[in-house]
């Protein structure tokens, strides 16, 4: 009997640590989200819900992947209780997929939220750069190439 409590409460310990990396990734992603909605109101940029739905889908899809890391985790533990109680063979109850799936998320957080507000927005001039470069490119029909070859040179 008093073997049974142990291997329940080991079980409830795993299962509690597995909902506070859930939680914690949670946390990272709005600390990223408020350091993001921070970084916009310094620069005067508007806070659009298209952000916040962005917000919502990487949560969603973090998520996705940390449940099947639980998946195998729950296999994993299935497996060595069998072992445990089958076979005498003990081998410590531990979530380990699930953690590092959960360190690995909030590593991308923390990265996101350090990551320089002036790189973001150079990034996001270069892309307008190309797509308008790419927009000319099309005119070329219009005899556009002076304007093509004046936009390729550097700054």
């Amino acid at each position: 009997m008093e073997n049974i409590a142990l291997e329940s409460s080991l079980l409830l310990f795993a299962l509690i640590l597995m909902i506070g990396e859930y939680i914690l990734v949670l946390l990272s992603v709005s600390a990223d989200l408020f350091s993001g909605l921070r970084k916009a109101r310094k620069r005067g940029e508007a806070r659009r819900s298209k952000a916040l739905r962005l917000t919502i889908d990487k949560l969603c899809r973090y998520y996705n992947a940390l449940f099947a890391l639980t998946v195998i985790d729950i296999m994993q533990i299935a497996a060595v209780e069998y072992l445990r109680i089958a076979c005498c063979f003990s081998i410590p109850l531990f979530p380990l997929f699930t953690l590092i799936g959960s360190i690995g998320i909030a590593i991308i957080e923390v990265k996101s939220i350090f990551e320089k507000a002036e790189d973001k927005e150079r990034a996001d001039a270069e892309y307008a750069a190309r797509t308008l470069l790419k927009c000319l490119k099309s005119l070329n029909d219009y005899n556009l190439t002076e304007i093509i070859n004046e936009l390729k040179k550097p700054v």
